[in-house]
């Protein structure tokens, strides 16, 4: 069985178009911006580089190992956050694959709910990135305590909105039904102590 870095090497090398749309607590978008992310194997090593074509600034990672932080499915599907939580701040990023399109979120919880959340298209064809010309507006459900963001037909974002206490598990889910029957899951779970659970696909 491949390895978790070979599993997102092999599902995630390439040169991605994307758009990202900034969401706010209602899940209403409040602006977007393009970009352009190139991820390749570098001998050992695997790096991303992400430039924001609005600015040109770029964002650069490199390592050689998986990050004790990073969270890889068979699938190509991963996450990131910390290795423990309290009921404050704390950001986590998802991302589901499904062939040469990807769907990515970074959510970030404030001390009191959600502060905002960054929706992500991306694609190897430029054309399959490009979001509706209207602003996003997420129809929003309750999941049990959680909420469930649908921001276009297929993806579901799951969302602890709540305002957390101690001892309070949580977390935070992507899944993505494409339109060829597949349907891609990603979440990220910390339990009781806050500490980052196992792996597991299973939506809650």
């Amino acid at each position: 069985m491949s390895d978790p870095l070979s599993n997102l090497i092999t599902h995630n090398s390439g040169c991605w178009h994307g758009w990202f749309m900034r969401l706010n607590e209602a899940g209403s978008e409040q602006e977007r911006f393009p970009t352009q992310l190139e991820v390749e194997a570098k001998g050992a090593a695997f790096e991303a580089c992400l430039t924001y074509l609005n600015s040109g600034q770029q964002r650069k990672m490199q390592f050689n190992d998986l990050p004790s932080t990073m969270q890889v499915n068979s699938r190509g599907g991963w996450s990131l956050g910390p290795l423990s939580i309290t009921p404050w701040n704390w950001v986590g990023e998802l991302c589901v694959v499904v062939g040469q399109q990807r769907r990515r979120i970074i959510v970030r919880h404030s001390s009191n709910g959600i502060e905002q959340v960054v929706y992500v298209r991306e694609a190897q064809d430029k054309n399959l990135a490009i979001a509706a010309s209207q602003p996003l507006q997420c129809s929003i459900q309750s999941a049990g305590p959680y909420g469930l963001w649908t921001p276009e037909p297929g993806v579901d974002l799951l969302i602890d909105s709540r305002d957390r206490q101690m001892g309070d598990a949580t977390c935070c889910g992507l899944r993505w039904a494409h339109p060829n029957g597949e349907t891609c899951t990603i979440v990220r779970r910390y339990g009781t102590d806050g500490m980052l659970q196992p792996i597991d696909d299973a939506w809650p």
